[in-house]
């Protein structure tokens, strides 16, 4: 099991210039949820309707809607590597910030119409 862990970080360290510590960590704690989540990953990115660029583009746009860093370190990382401008990731950006305020707006939407519907007291 060792070597095969040993073989896996070498992969990650070669694909993505690091092993992410999440991923070190998962490592560590259970090889088989490692290898099911990299096994996703590979199903994800299988696709051939979407070119890479846009598909890591979507990938870090969820990152910064979630608010993870590693996402989103990880994805701007992809995205240059596949050829994604500045200009695009601040213009994909900027869709992201959008659809996040949009989508507080509507959570806050039932407490707006309480507010409206009990504004006498």
């Amino acid at each position: 099991m060792e070597k095969e862990k040993k073989k896996i970080m070498t992969i990650l360290e070669r694909k993505m210039g690091m092993v992410p510590k999440p991923l070190e960590n998962m490592s560590n704690l259970d090889m088989d949820m490692l290898k099911n989540y990299l096994e996703e990953k590979q199903i994800a990115y299988s696709g051939t309707n979407l070119d890479n660029k846009t598909q890591v583009l979507i990938a870090l746009s969820v990152g910064i809607a979630l608010d993870s860093p590693g996402c989103i370190m990880g994805g701007l990382t992809f995205a240059k590597k596949y050829g994604a401008t500045v200009e695009e990731i601040l213009e994909m950006y900027n869709v992201v910030k959008f659809s996040k305020a949009s989508s507080s707006i509507s959570s806050f939407a039932p407490a707006m119409q309480w507010l409206l519907e009990n504004d006498d007291e």
